[in-house]
C-alpha cells in the first residue's frame, strides 16, 4: 500500500517508543574554522571570540518520527570566514549493538539499532561541499577524526559496527555580518524505504531545506 505522506506528517500522535528512541541518538553539532573545532555538547549557543562568529541551535520534534535540528553561524567581522559546519550523531547507550553506515548513493546516513532504524542527513544553502563518514565512538571526540585537522578533512570510514558515531560536514563562506544556516535531520522507522518516503515528504514541507 502506498503511504500518503501528507497524512503521515499531520499524524502528530507521539508514541513514547519513538520519542525514546529519537532522544537516544544524540545531535552535536559543531565547527571548524582555520585549523580549529570544537563540539558544542551540552549547549545550544557558543561564541568564538578569537573569530568573531557565534553559533546557535534550535531543534524541532516536528513528527513522531522525525527531529529536525538547525544550526545558525553568525559572522560579526569584516573578512569573510570559510568554514566546515558538522553534525554528529549518536546513541547514548554505548552498550548497545548497532551498525552505522554512509550511503553514498543515496547520500545520507543510516543507523540500524535493534529492531530500528535511522536516517540521518541536513541541507544548508550554498555550501560547496559534504563529506560523510563513520567513526568509532571512543573516537567522536578526538583529533582521529580528520585526516586532515589544517585543512578540515574527515578521515573517510563508510562503514562502524557497535558504539559508534555519524559525522558529516558542509563547507561555506560566511560574508561579514551575514548568517549561515545548517538543517539537520534524523527520522526514525522499521525500514529504509520508510526513511526514505518521510525524508521526501519533510523535504516538499520544509522549503527551505528543499
Amino acid at each position: 500500500m502506498k503511504m500518503n505522506l501528507t497524512t503521515e506528517l499531520k499524524n502528530m500522535e507521539h508514541t513514547s517508543s519513538l520519542e525514546t528512541a529519537l532522544e537516544s541518538l544524540q545531535f552535536v553539532p559543531g565547527l571548524w574554522v582555520n585549523g580549529k573545532y570544537l563540539w558544542l555538547q551540552d549547549t545550544m549557543e557558543k561564541v568564538l571570540y578569537d573569530e568573531a562568529l557565534v553559533i546557535k541551535v534550535k531543534q524541532e520534534q516536528i513528527h513522531a518520527k522525525i527531529h529536525l535540528s538547525s544550526v545558525y553561524v553568525k559572522n560579526h567581522s569584516h573578512i569573510t570566514k570559510h568554514i566546515h559546519v558538522l553534525a554528529m550523531h549518536h546513541f547514548l547507550n554505548v552498550g548497545q549493538e548497532n551498525l552505522t553506515f554512509v550511503s553514498p548513493i543515496e547520500n545520507h546516513i543510516i543507523h540500524h539499532a535493534n529492531t530500528q532504524v535511522y536516517l540521518v542527513n541536513g541541507h544548508c544553502n550554498q555550501a560547496s561541499m559534504k563529506e560523510f563518514t563513520t567513526v568509532p565512538l571512543w573516537n567522536a571526540y578526538t583529533d582521529r577524526i580528520w585526516s586532515s585537522i589544517k585543512k578540515g578533512n574527515l578521515k573517510y570510514q563508510p562503514m562502524a559496527k557497535g558504539p559508534a558515531a555519524s559525522i558529516f560536514k558542509m563547507t561555506a563562506s560566511i560574508a561579514p555580518h551575514q548568517t549561515r544556516k545548517l538543517d539537520t535531520w534524523t527520522i526514525s522507522g522499521s525500514n529504509k524505504n520508510e526513511l526514505i518516503l518521510l525524508e521526501k515528504a519533510l523535504i516538499k514541507k520544509h522549503t527551505s531545506i528543499s
